[in-house]
């Protein structure tokens, strides 16, 4: 009988090689793009997503190392010994207990949520910034940082000075300004994530909103992070405490790309949630998705293309037959919505809670 069950391993795991070499991605995008149903424009902003979430973040010794010598390394571990010490060594989860004090530290100790900059001239805030409009970098904050997409420009109501507000992307401009929104919260965290040696992916939502994520090797499963919110393990947070409308949910790490659109939307308010209508059905989003993959892990052993295959297959299994339904019952859960970001944005966004 073991026998026979490794002979048909062995021959499935062929089949899906094969269909993984025989597929031409290229022609399959082409194909997509075609088809009606699927938006050729949002195909086009995942495939450049992948391009920049799916490497960015790993895989530099020499930022690691910059993060590491930037952070108060001391105190985050003290507090790691203290949680130990509380539960007890055999009780720990030494990973989760990290990854906690991560997101307490960086939200409490290390990163300034900017909903106005401060005057670069008197140096006052408190709602006194006016907002003017958003303009391409100059020449010095294109130096400071290439990537350097918009800058907002404000004026102080006090003195009447005007303040340039750069919205950086580099890490190494991010500690140093140790300031932004959800989309330099979220890039930051990320690269503290793998700074640890923690096996992190980027999640992006169409509608505005980005997180993270680590796996667990203890319980072998994703786990949700929100830096902004110090949020552990809440995936139900937007769409049910924020009331937050939201369609594609997509996760972008260094061996894959896929859909968690579910984890974050249907298996939590199935009455709050946007037509998926970027693309005709999910069997096409699953075509999409195996062609950017087989892309990214080009260069993957035939053993590792096949790991990571039935990783998706089980991930997907999960999501769509999820084995709890997900509440806002857990101790440290946020009850109501939105808490980063000051209460008109929140507002604007729909991101308010009912």
């Amino acid at each position: 009988m073991e026998e026979l069950a490794a002979k048909l391993l062995a021959k499935y795991k062929q089949s899906v090689l094969n269909k993984i070499h025989n597929t031409n991605e290229n022609a399959v995008l082409a194909s997509l793009k075609n088809t009606p149903g699927n938006d050729p424009n949002f195909i086009n902003l995942i495939n450049h997503l992948k391009s920049e979430h799916c490497y960015i973040y790993y895989n530099s010794d020499i930022l690691q190392s910059l993060v590491l010598e930037t952070i108060n390394i001391p105190l985050i571990y003290d507090n790691i010994d203290l949680k130990i010490n509380e539960v007890g060594t055999e009780n720990a989860d030494y990973e989760e207990i990290l990854v906690k004090e991560l997101l307490r530290y960086f939200k409490d100790d290390f990163f300034k949520w900017v909903n106005q900059p401060d005057c670069s001239n008197c140096g006052k805030n408190n709602g006194n910034q006016n907002f003017l409009k958003g303009e391409s970098p100059n020449w010095e904050e294109k130096q400071n940082d290439p990537k350097c997409g918009n800058v907002e420009i404000y004026q102080c109501k006090l003195c009447g000075s005007i303040t340039r507000y750069p919205r950086y992307n580099s890490p190494e401009m991010l500690l140093q300004t140790r300031s932004g929104r959800c989309g330099e919260w979220a890039a930051m965290f990320m690269y503290f994530l793998v700074s640890f040696q923690l096996n992190a992916r980027y999640i992006w939502n169409k509608e505005d909103h980005v997180w993270c994520e680590y796996y667990s090797t203890k319980q072998q499963r994703w786990i949700h992070l929100d830096s902004c919110e110090k949020s552990y393990d809440e995936p139900f947070i937007y769409a049910k405490n924020w009331n937050k409308k939201m369609s594609y949910v997509i996760a972008f790490g260094n061996t894959g790309v896929i859909d968690v659109s579910k984890k974050y939307v249907d298996n939590v308010n199935s009455d709050n949630k946007l037509n998926r209508s970027s693309m005709k059905s999910d069997d096409e989003m699953v075509k999409f998705l195996s062609c950017l993959n087989k892309e990214l892990r080009r260069s993957f052993s035939p053993d590792q293309q096949f790991d990571y295959y039935k990783k998706d297959e089980l991930e997907y299994i999960a999501m769509n037959h999820p084995t709890k339904t997900l509440s806002v019952s857990s101790p440290d859960a946020t009850i109501f919505g939105r808490q980063s970001g000051s209460a008109e944005w929140v507002q604007n966004r729909g991101e308010g809670g009912s």
